[in-house]
């Protein structure tokens, strides 16, 4: 999974801003998020038991002083913001380019 591949080497530099569709099936955030595109920062203090796996990122984290555990299925994540590098990932229903194959991983842009 190249999602799960860039987290985790996007993570292991520091804290990452995930964009995520909370509209896509199966994410959990606090109700008031619900369908929109929406911004989280995860990072080793914010929220220390994050887990990345083949699903998705699961992560408690804190909103105006109340923990809530918060699930993002891989194709939720439209983007992974980091220090170094900002990633942005198709919507699962856009077209793709005739030209291009659909296994090419996306695009990384560098930031220095």
């Amino acid at each position: 999974m190249v999602k799960l591949t860039i987290f985790n080497a996007l993570f292991d530099e520091g804290d990452i801003n995930l964009v995520v569709d909370t509209s896509v099936e199966g994410v959990k955030v606090p109700p008031y998020l619900d369908g929109k595109l929406t911004n989280f920062i995860l990072g080793n203090v914010s929220s220390p038991r994050l887990l990345a796996d083949e699903s998705g990122v699961t992560a408690p984290l804190r909103f105006g002083g109340t923990r809530f555990a918060c699930y993002f299925p891989w194709p939720s994540v439209r983007a992974m913001i980091s220090r170094k590098a900002v990633v942005n990932f198709p919507n699962e229903g856009e077209k793709e380019d005739e030209d291009k194959p659909k296994d090419d991983p996306p695009k990384l842009k560098c930031i220095k």
